[in-house]
């Protein structure tokens, strides 16, 4: 069995492809990140950002297309991509341009 295989066996949520952007929203929420969500489930994503090593293991994430915003962690970091599991349920983000 392949790996993404055993890993969709042992998901929650099922994933669901998309190309969307993402936010992520630095501790002092002032600075934020950029990124392209490449799946994303009820339980978390996996992402892909250009500067990895800016991204903490904790944070606020938001979706612009539909103005959610979930608190987030890293799950894991493989390459350029990291999966991210939501630690909040999805709200909706306060007034601001993203």
């Amino acid at each position: 069995m392949a790996q993404d295989d055993k890993q969709a066996e042992n998901r929650i949520a099922r994933r669901h492809r998309v190309l969307k952007q993402g936010k992520i929203l630095l501790a002092n929420n002032l600075s934020v990140v950029s990124c392209t969500i490449r799946d994303m489930s009820e339980t978390g994503a996996r992402i892909v950002c250009g500067d990895q090593s800016a991204v903490p293991t904790g944070f606020r994430f938001v979706t612009p297309a539909d103005n959610m915003i979930r608190d987030a962690e890293v799950a894991w970091r493989r390459g350029a991509e990291i999966g991210i599991r939501f630690t909040s349920g999805a709200r909706r983000a306060p007034e601001r341009k993203w």
